[in-house]
């Protein structure tokens, strides 16, 4: 009879586990909605995720000339992390920002900006290079 409670009580935090990852998936794809609003420029997502111990997300904003005017990051080992401002980035150049993370490697919110400010950069080579190919 006892393993059946230990059973039965790995079963239930386990679907706890799935409901509370649901709710933060929400979260998160709730705050990109509203970063997306943004009428023109770049949006990033970089994620330092980890096996053990605190990763991070960050989704950055930037105008067409590249700089940065929403950041929000979400960092901790819980599923009850949730997005909050950064303020930090914001009026910022992604180039002194990417350097700035660059030095600071070993902190998971500076890595994931530095994945957020790579995918910025790809998005403007793919938005240059369409505009190359309508001219020419």
């Amino acid at each position: 009879m006892t393993w059946g409670y230990v059973v039965l009580l790995f079963a239930g935090l386990w679907i706890l586990q799935l409901v509370l990852t649901q709710l933060q998936s929400r979260h998160y794809y709730q705050e990109l909605r509203l970063m997306q609003q943004q009428p023109n420029g770049y949006l990033g997502v970089g994620v330092n995720k980890r096996r053990f111990g605190v990763g991070a997300v960050v989704i950055l904003v930037t105008d067409p000339q590249g700089i940065v005017t929403q950041c929000k990051r979400m960092s901790g080992v819980s599923v009850f992390s949730r997005f909050q401002k950064y303020g930090e980035p914001i009026g910022k150049s992604m180039d002194t920002l990417y350097d700035t993370a660059s030095k600071q490697q070993k902190q998971p919110v500076q890595t994931a900006l530095r994945m957020a400010i790579e995918q910025i950069r790809a998005a403007q080579a793919k938005q240059q290079q369409r505009e190359q190919e309508q001219i020419g």
